[in-house]
């Protein structure tokens, strides 16, 4: 019979007393390790109780409790009269096989899907974290109403009707889904049924649902060229052929996807401000995209992600209230409007399809929280939500008006920004050789946040540009900023 462990042994036991983790498990845990790794091998007799409280200076019931544990989770075998022994049949190279694969996985040698392998070459990337100015579809998060926000999230924990703690309902609260159909009425023109509304945890998860639910490997998408990149790839990831589809200067160019790319699935479009580079799609435009999807049986997706934000003028009615023949997904969030954190945004879905995409979001997860849709929708009730907007509105405009005036005086050599009437950034195109992924670099090291436009282009663009973000940046920070963006640009040109 193999011995029992000596003190040499025992002497690898790491007790921290000032640890936050109980004696008992830390001592458990050694046991364990020790067994795993093969030093303590199978049928040894483990110390008596007493011998292993007297050597840790522990007490002989903590070791007991231990060894009773061991023994229920099948790492040891309690004998009447000869004590506790190790388990036979242990398989001990598990744990050099999980030391074999950790070191794989470092390496990057892991076996992934091909699905997975498409996700780790998406451009989609969120930097976590604080933000640093002048980060693209960042708010004034510092100019949110919190002390607010925060009496209608209590007031929704305190409801007596505590069905707000649970998971809610499939296609979202029917309170929050009654106040956007509202809100899109007044605010976009669209005459919404709330049953039509589904919820999302954010613009995002809206792409997946629609990729999820309509799309067919093979399937031709028209996606905006530049457009938005996490869309984009999700739909790639899905098995889509994505058809890159140029802008011009009314929006998205029609004839040249007929002409390249008939019979698309699903077409995708920012139509009230297009991303990145801000155009306004013509009415005669708009007209056109909805009767084409009509006679070709096509879908088409609106992403409305910051058209609450226009500096002249009202917001223009979506393309959706424009749609009576029901073709047009319209996609919101409250990201942009309020904060990212949130994690809030909805689909206004054709009828028909609304249990198909309530189904779709239950299963791909629950994202938005019943509390938050409660507190949310009173939010918007009490006209909280539209006082924050108009609040914001001018302070986005100021902002704006400084950044583009800064940047036309201090790096007239070497960007030329482009003005903009609505949204939440400014695209400035370079004017040297630079290419934007290296002065967007540059400016990350500056502690200066921008996007590359290249990133959102699936074909390359005559010229180079970056996309600035003005409304998380303050206006007394603004010059000094555009000014080491000058200086920057000027060491990288």
């Amino acid at each position: 019979m193999p011995k029992s462990p000596g003190g040499a042994l025992l002497s690898g036991f790491s007790i921290e007393r000032s640890s936050q983790v109980p004696i008992y498990r830390q001592l458990e845990a050694s046991l364990r390790r020790l067994i795993l790794q093969g030093s303590l091998t199978p049928g040894q007799k483990l110390p008596s109780t007493r011998d292993l409280c007297q050597e840790l200076g522990v007490s002989r019931i903590t070791v007991k409790s231990v060894y009773e544990q061991l023994v229920a989770e099948g790492y040891a075998q309690a004998r009447t009269g000869a004590g506790t022994f190790v388990a036979q049949g242990l398989d001990f190279e598990a744990s050099p096989n999980i030391r074999r694969r950790r070191q794989r996985n470092s390496d990057a040698d892991v076996e992934i899907s091909d699905r997975a392998r498409a996700i780790m070459s998406s451009q989609a990337s969120v930097r976590h974290g604080e933000t640093e100015p002048f980060r693209p579809g960042i708010p004034a998060l510092d100019l949110f109403p919190i002390k607010a926000w925060n009496k209608y999230l209590l007031d929704a924990m305190a409801c007596e009707q505590r069905h707000h703690l649970s998971y809610g309902q499939l296609n979202g609260s029917s309170s929050l889904r009654d106040s956007i159909a509202r809100h899109l009425n007044d605010a976009r023109g669209m005459q919404v049924d709330p049953a039509q509304i589904v919820i999302t945890s954010g613009a995002q998860q809206a792409f997946v649902m629609i990729a999820f639910v309509l799309l067919n490997k093979g399937d031709v998408v028209w996606y905006e060229n530049p457009g938005h990149i996490a869309g984009r790839d999700v739909m790639q990831i899905m098995g889509a052929n994505i058809a890159a589809v140029p802008v011009d200067n009314e929006g998205l160019d029609i004839q040249f996807a007929i002409d390249n790319h008939p019979n698309p699935a699903i077409i995708f479009t920012t139509p009230s401000h297009q991303q990145p580079l801000g155009t306004t799609m013509s009415l005669v435009r708009r007209l056109t995209l909805l009767n084409y999807a009509q006679q070709n049986n096509a879908w088409i997706i609106e992403d409305d992600y910051d058209s609450e934000f226009r500096y002249r003028g009202r917001p223009l009615p979506a393309l959706s209230a424009l749609d009576s023949e029901r073709r047009v997904f319209y996609v919101g969030t409250f990201s942009k409007s309020m904060f990212a954190a949130i994690r809030t945004g909805y689909i206004v879905v054709p009828p028909g399809l609304v249990d198909s995409f309530a189904k779709a979001g239950n299963l791909l997860g629950h994202g938005s929280s019943a509390v938050v849709e409660h507190a949310l929708s009173c939010f918007m009730d009490d006209g909280r939500f539209v006082e924050h907007i108009r609040k914001m509105r001018r302070v986005y405009r100021d902002r704006r008006d400084l950044l583009f005036e800064c940047l036309m005086r201090d790096c007239q050599n070497n960007l030329d920004p482009q003005p903009t009437d609505a949204g939440m950034h400014i695209v400035a195109w370079l004017k040297n050789t630079v290419d934007d992924q290296t002065a967007y670099n540059a400016l990350l090291t500056a502690g200066i946040e921008s996007l590359p436009l290249s990133v959102y282009c699936t074909r390359p663009l005559e010229r180079y540009g970056i996309v600035l973000g003005f409304c998380n940046a303050h206006e007394r920070r603004i010059p000094d900023l555009v000014k080491r963006i000058s200086r920057t640009l000027r060491q990288h040109g």
